[in-house]
């Protein structure tokens, strides 16, 4: 097998039919960092989603089949780092001029129902967010300087 001189060690290169199969790159967007989890006619279920509109239109799917459901959504406890995301009160819920994008930050494993609180302290109830792409929406300036403190 032919070698190449790596500054006194050889590499080998592998034969095509003998090297190990390479694992496929998965952009962000395909990793599915979402889990959402719950019981529908007496049955468990779980499903991942690639965002939180994704994981709480699949939550509010089982709620409206079942009025005996129960879920709930979170970022999977394996996810190696918290994740912030945009998201702002929907058309109706409030006035246009009250419709700023705050900034949410989800934690690993942290289960979410019912309502969250931005950075500001603004409480939204889930249903009642549009989630925006970073960039998106005119910002909420308290969520931006907490954004990250701590506090």
């Amino acid at each position: 097998m032919p070698g190449v001189d790596a500054g006194g060690a050889v590499a080998v290169a592998l034969p095509r039919e003998e090297a190990p199969p390479r694992r496929a790159f998965a952009p962000f967007a395909t990793l599915l960092p979402f889990m959402v989890v719950g019981r529908v006619h007496g049955q468990e279920e779980a499903a991942r989603a690639a965002s939180p509109h994704d994981a709480l239109e699949r939550m509010l799917t089982w709620l409206l089949a079942d009025d005996d459901a129960t879920a709930v959504w979170y970022l999977r406890e394996d996810w190696p780092t918290a994740l912030t995301m945009v998201g702002r009160p929907a058309r109706g819920v409030v006035g246009e001029a009250r419709r700023q994008a705050h900034l949410f930050r989800l934690e690993p494993g942290a289960v979410l129902y019912g309502s969250i609180t931005a950075c500001c302290g603004a409480e939204l109830g889930l249903p009642e967010i549009e989630w925006l792409p970073v960039g998106a929406g005119m910002p909420c300036e308290c969520c931006l300087v907490l954004n990250g403190t701590g506090d």
